[in-house]
């Protein structure tokens, strides 16, 4: 089973976390980036330019990945929660890619611990097509958790 590592990281938090557990697989990567950068600034960034795309549902326009997801059986998709749910460039992906025939295990990540933002992420995908195969993954959780988890995935 052929298996890719896709995230999203604005402050790299989340790019780490996929580093170390990639350590242990070696799995594909690619990063989903916005076309138009997010301001450095990360109140200009959070207060903002996310918000507004959270509030208004605007997906931004996000560069081309170098991979073909088609090529895989399962995508493991890292992000932050950014406004209760997945950041707009997540959901700029899935509307691009609801003919993806494999598996979508969701990780999330957030400065809070608190399970509904779980559940809002995987309640806006399934808005946004119910023909995609996702699962929710794990949520705040540790690299060594991470690579357990998927070992047994």
């Amino acid at each position: 089973m052929k298996t890719l590592i896709l995230y999203f990281s604005y402050s790299n938090n989340t790019k780490t976390l996929i580093e170390e557990i990639n350590k242990e697989f070696n799995f594909d990567v690619a990063r989903i980036e916005r076309k138009n950068s997010y301001s450095k600034d990360y109140n200009t960034c959070a207060y903002k330019e996310a918000k507004e795309e959270w509030e208004k549902k605007i997906y931004p326009e996000i560069k081309k990945l170098n991979v073909d997801i088609n090529a895989y059986d399962k995508i493991l998709l890292f992000f932050p929660i950014w406004w209760y749910t997945f950041p707009m460039p997540i959901g700029t992906f899935i509307k691009e890619h609801t003919d993806y025939k494999g598996k979508i295990i969701l990780f999330e990540n957030s400065y809070t611990n608190d399970p509904k933002y779980v559940d809002n992420s995987l309640k806006d995908l399934k808005e946004i097509t119910q023909a995609l195969n996702v699962k929710q993954g794990l949520f705040n959780k540790n690299a060594k958790e991470h690579i357990k988890f998927i070992k047994e995935e």
